[in-house]
């Protein structure tokens, strides 16, 4: 049997936010374009599970108001968007446990585990580092990461909190417990922290009044299925890329599966963990090649619990809680109509955790988290059963929930990890310049795809 050989202007390899809406731009613009997906669904890192109740969100969950690429997308193709500002609320309603101590909210100002400056005693330790960063940030717009001048700033958390005159307590209780970016405050650049709170603060600006985010009823995968749905040719599913060869003409593109792709130009819109593992003739060099080697991906792994009862209203705590163990934060689920109603818990593990749940095999790991939570909590003795486990690190084509950079990798590759190789481009998240999460995603993607358009060969 003849293996297939097809031929298009683009071929996409990546189904993600940033592939696809590479695609789409290309496509309005008259190109004939190809994607190919590995797996057997679109979403990249977004991934939303139906349930009897409604809908679990395995990857992002929330659209940022001020998201504007994302929230197009989705009115382009007629997803509706629903307004999860009272959902969100929710998350700053949850206890903190330290050992097996559950500590109110209330309780945390004046307890004596507290390391905190007396200025930032009322702080919790989720949004201690968020807001520090935010109150002394040397940026002020989220693009000024890129720039040589900032390189000073790219050293580890650890560092620059040490130099705010913070103790190595604080620092362990303020960053370390379950850190959305790298495994520990040594891990992380402050540079990229600074970004993040620069965008964020671009955010708010661009966010509606009174709102926070959105959300799709549905799911969130919905979005990037539509915008699929909206391309000349279909996706190709379970179609893995193995190798791409570029030439001054194009690029050729080899598929596990024995299929060949030949194109004018070619988008590469892959984590750089799944990058590493095709082969590129010729292939990167220098910068570009340290950079797709080492940049890190964080380990994110959630494990999805049904309660037997509503156990919280038992203890009189809040359902949700912020662990310094391997449950990480073990937070409500409200996938029914009504935000009020607690349908399940979740519990989201980054890092170490993460690391840790994933060595073991998932009833093991569901076994871990719910012996950490019923010491802190007896009356959630025998009230949990787990029904599901997504570990985004143990992943081989995502290597991790979303790309962080370590101390010194920003000022080292930051601006080169993305340049064109010959006709083949690359986006994704991590190659985002003025956003973070999925609108990064799609900034990058656009990007990619205008700099074919107008013929950039340096992806300027």
């Amino acid at each position: 049997m003849t293996a297939l050989v097809e031929r298009c202007d683009v071929v996409v390899i990546g189904a993600g936010f940033s592939g696809l809406a590479a695609a789409l731009r290309l496509q309005d613009q008259g190109a004939t374009v190809r994607v190919l997906e590995a797996r057997s669904q679109v979403g990249g890192r977004i991934r939303s599970i139906a349930r009897s109740d409604g809908v679990e969100e395995a990857g992002g969950a929330t659209i940022g108001g001020g998201y504007r690429a994302v929230i197009d997308a989705a009115r382009r193709f007629g997803v509706p968007l629903i307004d999860a500002t009272p959902l969100l609320a929710f998350f700053r309603e949850q206890e903190l446990v330290l050992g097996s101590e559950l500590i109110r909210q209330a309780d945390w100002p004046a307890h004596s585990a507290n390391p905190f400056p007396a200025a930032d005693k009322a702080l919790m330790p989720w949004t201690f580092a968020r807001v520090l960063t935010a109150r002394h940030n040397p940026l002020t717009t989220p693009d000024q990461w890129l720039d040589p001048a900032a390189a000073v700033h790219d050293v580890s958390v650890r560092r620059w909190l040490k130099g705010l005159g913070l103790s190595d307590q604080a620092v362990a209780i303020g960053y370390n417990l379950n850190p959305s970016y790298g495994e520990s405050a040594e891990d992380i650049s402050a540079l990229m922290m600074f970004a993040r709170a620069a965008f964020s603060v671009a955010q708010r600006r661009q966010t509606p009044p009174g709102v926070v985010g959105y959300t799709v009823r549905d799911g969130v995968q919905r979005i990037p299925e539509a915008m699929a749905a909206g391309l000349a040719s279909e996706v190709r599913l379970a179609t893995e890329a193995t190798a791409i060869e570029v030439g001054g003409n194009g690029v050729r593109v080899h598929c596990a599966d024995g299929a060949e792709y030949v194109a004018d130009h070619g988008i590469c819109a892959l984590p750089f963990a799944a990058v590493r593992a095709i082969r590129i003739a010729p292939p990167l060099a220098g910068t570009q090649a340290e950079a797709v080697a080492n940049l890190a991906a964080q380990p994110m792994t959630q494990i999805y619990f049904n309660c037997r009862s509503n156990f919280w209203e038992v203890d009189g705590y809040a359902p949700s809680m912020f662990t310094d163990g391997v449950a990480g934060m073990v937070a409500a689920a409200r996938r029914a109509d009504n935000p009020q109603e607690v349908t399940g818990l979740t519990a989201w593990a980054m890092g170490r955790n993460a690391k840790r749940l994933d060595a073991l095999r998932a009833e093991q790991a569901a076994a871990l988290v719910v012996a950490e939570i019923e010491a802190a909590r007896p009356a959630a003795r025998g009230q949990l059963e787990a029904i599901g486990r997504q570990s985004w690190g143990a992943s081989r084509f995502a290597g991790g929930g979303w790309a962080y950079f370590r101390p010194g990798q920003l000022s080292r590759f930051g601006t080169a990890m993305g340049r064109p190789h010959g006709r083949l481009r690359f986006c994704g998240e991590h190659l985002a310049r003025d956003n973070r999460g999925m609108e990064g995603a799609m900034e990058s993607g656009h990007r990619a795809a205008d700099e074919i358009l107008s013929g950039d060969a340096d992806g300027r």
